[in-house]
């Protein structure tokens, strides 16, 4: 509960940030609020439910690996977990965004995608069906159940906390570009083993600098180098979210229970300049 706290309380400082910067005016739609609200909702409930179904499953299955590496030292299994965990998302989010081969997880993935804009709100915009395929939830209750609940309340609180920051709209590495001597080479530096918001905004993107089949991890870059999908970009993305049109919101959400129809056309798209 602590690490759901802290979680929660790194989103909401970010939000503030974006807030007194401006950032959120006249950006966000009726639709979104409803995606949103359905998310937060949703998740709230589904963490405890997946810490449960685990449990029972691995009981049921496993019993005597319950606690097995209870006695492996913290930061070890801090590091072991997040590498696993990071192995999974690459895979699952590079499978999410190949709508031929993987048209289910396209779908459901699409949901996080289509907002014209990227903040922190996204981290909570989400196919109400997304969460019980993502390998973070599984490996941190996985974790729990092995013994090391410390290990996955700090690695839920890292990757929120890398959630938000790669999200967020208040760029902290255009300012030390722009600000700091020798800028884009710290920025480069952090690059060479974490996500910085620049690849992650050109996920979200398209067009020019927009590279929504590129840049698939939240912490580490060390699985987008090898396998070859890092992209770095030179600027922010000619636009967020995806082309054409989008559909219902209560598509986006439900899908696959409710099929995505010939989506709306846009009523408003941003242009985002360097």
């Amino acid at each position: 509960m602590s690490a759901t706290i802290w979680a929660i309380a790194t989103v909401f400082v970010l939000f503030l940030i974006e807030l007194v910067k401006g950032r959120h005016r006249r950006v966000h739609r009726l639709q979104d609020g409803f995606i949103i609200a359905a998310t937060i909702v949703h998740s709230t409930l589904m963490r405890p439910l997946m810490t449960l179904a685990t449990a029972l499953v691995f009981g049921l299955l496993m019993p005597e690996w319950k606690n097995v590496l209870a006695g492996v030292p913290f930061w070890a299994s801090f590091l072991i977990l997040l590498v696993t965990a990071e192995f999974g998302q690459y895979w699952v989010h590079r499978w999410a965004h190949d709508s031929i081969r993987h048209p289910l997880l396209f779908g459901m993935h699409r949901t996080h995608h289509t907002a014209p804009y990227v903040n922190v709100t996204l981290l909570y915009r989400s196919n109400l069906f997304w969460g019980w395929v993502h390998p973070y939830m599984w490996t941190a209750a996985i974790a729990v159940y092995l013994g090391q609940p410390s290990a996955a309340a700090l690695f839920f609180v890292s990757v929120m906390l890398f959630n938000g920051i790669t999200h967020s709209d208040w760029r902290w590495d255009d300012t030390i570009v722009a600000r700091v001597p020798y800028g884009i080479k710290i920025v480069q530096g952090w690059e060479w083993l974490f996500v910085s918001p620049r690849l992650h905004h050109a996920h979200h993107g398209y067009g020019r600098d927009g590279k929504a089949y590129r840049n698939f991890n939240t912490v580490l870059t060390v699985f987008d180098r090898m396998f070859g999908t890092l992209h770095v970009p030179q600027g922010r993305p000619w636009r967020y979210g995806v082309p054409g049109g989008e559909h219902h919101w209560l598509s986006q959400i439900f899908f696959p229970l409710l099929p995505l129809k010939e989506p709306k056309r846009r009523d408003r798209m941003n242009r985002v300049i360097d």
